[in-house]
């Protein structure tokens, strides 16, 4: 009896240590998102700001896709230097599926950081922009999606940029600027 004590101790002891290190790498690939640059370390995700998604009529699991979205930016400034108001560009390339193929529409916007002092962080939404669509099931095939994007701004006189992904330009040269 004390034999299979000792052996199941040890077994939970190993699901316990791979649970931990699986844990601890999942932290690190969360933390892997924020790029850092120029003293600022940033970190840019999606946020939903108006959703008026409905269920259509016309069938079960069938779904429109109608919500306006930005970027939230936090921004960190990790060097020792204040940075002062620094204005923002933000281009926003989005996959839109009007018919079977798809396009990409480019919308652009300026946003500004508050002055930072060091260690000092802040948010700021950029680049609003709408998704659209509609949904069989859970087939998103046709919903549109943020394809890349790309925000500069100013530290010392220097642009910086964060994009992405290395496919941003790409994608720009193909996307038409989108109506307001």
């Amino acid at each position: 009896m004390p034999t299979y004590t000792l052996a199941f101790t040890m077994k939970a002891l190993r699901v316990n240590l791979l649970a931990v290190s699986f844990l601890s790498l999942s932290l690190f690939v969360t933390s892997a998102l924020a790029v850092e640059k120029a003293g600022l370390l940033v970190e840019i995700s999606k946020k939903v700001v108006n959703r008026n998604d409905k269920v259509t009529v016309n069938g079960v699991g069938n779904m429109e896709i109608d919500h306006d979205m930005t970027l939230k930016m936090d921004v960190k400034n990790t060097s020792s230097k204040d940075l002062p108001e620094t204005p923002i560009e933000s281009v926003v390339l989005i996959q839109r599926y009007f018919s079977e193929s798809a396009t990409f529409e480019r919308y652009t916007g300026t946003a500004k950081i508050t002055p930072l002092h060091p260690a000092q962080v802040v948010s700021v939404d950029v680049g609003s922009f709408h998704i659209g669509g509609h949904m069989h099931g859970s087939s998103d095939m046709h919903v549109d999606k943020v394809a890349a994007w790309k925000i500069t701004l100013t530290r010392d006189g220097q642009k910086v940029e964060f994009t992405s992904g290395s496919n941003f330009e790409t994608l720009n040269k193909r996307a038409k600027d989108a109506t307001k």
